[in-house]
């Protein structure tokens, strides 16, 4: 795929999971004491939503990358791009290598693929992997990890203080998400690709 046909990919996922997290964020019941069935649901399916659209961006960000190192668009050392690609080298009995898939976990993912778009748009963005933002991130995190891999019935619950942990999350991530975009359009205009 071309990178135009990347970025129209990207474009058409990202909206059909925004509406959803959108669609979703009227249901919830949010500060009522009592949510109903329905609303508890649609905080489960919100959460799911969210985090969809996070690891969407995320995935498709990397792919980008990795495509405008391969287009000598932007620059990466080596050892960064193999890390994007999520390849490994392994060492064989026999002393050849062989190229394995080793995929990143989502913090470090998330980290790499916007260092490195720092990197190689030339400019930082303005976000940081340590702020007040980045915990909020990783603490809804441990809630989607709860409700998606539930060990009891009360794993299922989502309390009100979860859903503003999802939301400053997802605010947090949209920030990241903006300022990825205005690297790389602000890179894409002094470089004309």
């Amino acid at each position: 795929m071309d990178l135009y046909g990347r970025l129209e990919e990207l474009q058409g996922m990202t909206r059909l999971l925004i509406d959803d997290v959108a669609l979703l964020r009227n249901e919830l019941g949010e500060q009522n004491p009592d949510p109903s069935s329905a609303q508890k649901a649609n905080r489960r399916f919100y959460l799911r939503a969210v985090f969809a659209l996070v690891e969407a961006f995320v995935e498709q960000h990397r792919r980008l990358l990795v495509e405008l190192c391969d287009a000598h668009v932007i620059a990466l050392p080596g050892k960064k791009v193999q890390l994007l690609r999520e390849i490994k080298e392994v060492l064989n009995p026999d002393g050849t290598v062989k190229a394995r898939e080793q995929y990143l976990q989502i913090f470090d993912k998330i980290k790499e693929v916007y260092k490195a778009a720092a990197d190689g748009f030339g400019q930082p963005l303005k976000i940081t992997f340590g702020d007040e933002g980045w915990v909020t991130f990783k603490d809804a995190m441990e809630v989607r990890n709860r409700v998606t891999h539930p060990k009891a019935v009360a794993d299922c619950w989502i309390y009100e203080l979860d859903l503003e942990s999802v939301n400053a999350a997802n605010e947090w991530f949209k920030t990241l998400q903006n300022e990825f975009v205005r690297a790389a359009r602000e890179h894409r205009a002094a470089h004309r690709w």
